[in-house]
């Protein structure tokens, strides 16, 4: 409707299929950050994202989509590449509206849930943000990973893995 479909980043062999020699070939610069919308869906090999999430099929029309919360939606949030970059994109949105930790995280928080953060999640998050970055300064290639293109910056990687965990909230996944 608004533009061809996109391939976001997907592993070699998504694709693997006896009938046919096609590859899945990653949408270059920013177009594979357009909404799931657009991208690209072969019915016998559908985004697994999509899959892990309750995607329905494109066999049959549905009226209504189930909403599930299973330990396979965890394992995509925390480990497929496009949360982590989104992971990245809410440090940096958080990192820009403030400069303590604290207030760096409650903003992280607000951004995708639309509330104020609780004292107690709070302290929960600081405290993965503490853990994170005692490991981010024992491991300068992880930190280097969690970062992405940006300088290892241990800071960075520890605000990088709080934004994973808060998108991996069940008030983010299934909000009302």
């Amino acid at each position: 409707m608004y533009g061809p479909p996109v391939m976001p980043y997907q592993p070699d062999g998504i694709w693997n299929s006896p009938y046919s020699g096609l590859k899945w070939n990653k949408s270059k610069n920013q177009e594979q950050y357009r909404r799931a919308l657009y991208t690209y869906w072969k019915r016998t090999a559908p985004y697994p994202s999509m899959i892990a999430f309750d995607g329905v099929g494109r066999e049959v029309c549905s009226a209504r989509r189930i909403v599930t919360n299973t330990p396979l939606q965890a394992l995509v949030t925390l480990n497929d590449s496009v949360y982590l970059d989104l992971s990245r994109k809410l440090a940096d949105r958080a990192a820009q509206n403030a400069s303590q930790k604290e207030t760096q995280v409650a903003s992280a928080y607000t951004i995708m849930t639309g509330q104020p953060i609780s004292q107690a999640s709070l302290t929960a998050l600081v405290a993965l943000f503490e853990q994170g970055k005692a490991a981010y300064e024992l491991d300068p290639e992880l930190t280097r990973h969690m970062c992405g293109t940006v300088e290892p910056d241990s800071d960075y990687a520890s605000l990088v893995l709080v934004a994973n965990a808060i998108l991996n909230l069940d008030e983010v996944i299934t909000k009302s």
